[in-house]
């Protein structure tokens, strides 16, 4: 049988096969009006049966019952390719679109989530609490002032020499460009299921960049708080349809994977340079009042 050859109907709901690269399972050719239906993780996909595949259309008919229902109280972009997580906090459903067009999960099939930057924890979240972990972006970009401004001095040194000759730029003078890693590269988020077709769904989003050219460290600070922002959006959102009974813990520097809370202790050491770094934000305008109390209460164990 030629590649372009007559395919017999689809043996789900009888409908014309396409001639040009059809699907398949367990060798049968499947419309794509009944193939697209699919939406589970990609390792049971590939190991699909005739039977499994009409046991999930029995699912995604259930499924589209939650579709029916689904209210949006919360949007959250998430990621370069617009990644949508959209909830539906009166029904505790979740949908990983911009629109209940997926799979539609109820928040008690959530085990688990964790947010990540990088392989560092910032989140950490399941039925037995909320765990915050203090992230250390904020010092480490600090940390690299002094590198910025060398950089910056050396553009405007190397301008200064460019108009030496006849009071014109002329771009003749080398320039520095800034080369250095950020603290972090990307945020991770995973959420763990107890789920018939999902086990868990991964999506990033990366982490803010410094200007190559006109690096600037409190430019990419309000970036990452902008960041946080979302994240925290998103922590809310999981907790409200799927741990709503969860409390809240801290996890103070030092003590990520060691299970050890920060409730009932005594505030680290250096809290209160910390705190005054994050005042020295706040004056600068990177974060707001409301931010900075909730930054001096976190680290204050409050």
């Amino acid at each position: 049988m030629g590649l372009f050859s007559k395919k017999p109907p689809c043996p789900i709901c009888g409908g014309k096969i396409p001639l040009i690269l059809p699907s398949k399972i367990e060798g049968e050719y499947i419309c794509n009006n009944c193939y697209n239906k699919i939406d589970m993780d990609a390792d049971k996909e590939s190991n699909l049966t005739m039977q499994g595949f009409r046991e999930y259309l029995a699912f995604y008919d259930q499924n589209q019952i939650l579709k029916g229902q689904f209210v949006v109280s919360e949007r959250i972009d998430f990621g370069l390719w617009d990644t949508k997580i959209i909830f539906d906090y009166q029904n505790k459903l979740f949908c990983m679109s911009k629109n209940p067009d997926k799979t539609v999960f109820e928040g008690r099939q959530l085990k688990s989530f964790t947010i990540r930057e990088d392989s560092t924890p910032l989140f950490e979240g399941s039925a037995a609490g909320i765990r915050r972990y203090t992230s250390t972006v904020t010092e480490r970009a600090m940390a690299m002032a002094p590198q910025i401004a060398q950089i910056a001095a050396s553009k405007r040194m190397a301008r200064t020499l460019d108009r030496l000759d006849d009071g014109k730029v002329n771009n003749s003078t080398p320039v520095q460009y800034f080369d250095i890693p950020e603290p972090f590269q990307a945020f991770h988020v995973e959420l763990h299921f107890d789920h018939s077709y999902w086990t868990v769904l991964k999506c990033d989003m990366d982490g803010p960049r410094f200007n190559n050219t006109l690096p600037d460290v409190n430019n990419y600070l309000r970036s990452y708080q902008q960041s946080i922002e979302e994240i925290e959006k998103l922590v809310a959102a999981l907790r409200m349809v799927a741990f709503p009974d969860a409390a809240e813990q801290s996890i103070g520097p030092g003590m990520v994977g060691m299970g050890v809370l920060q409730t009932n202790m005594a505030p680290p050491a250096d809290a209160i340079e910390e705190i005054k770094k994050y005042k020295a934000l706040m004056e600068d305008g990177v974060i707001s009042q409301q931010e900075f109390e909730a930054k001096k209460k976190q680290l204050l164990g409050i």
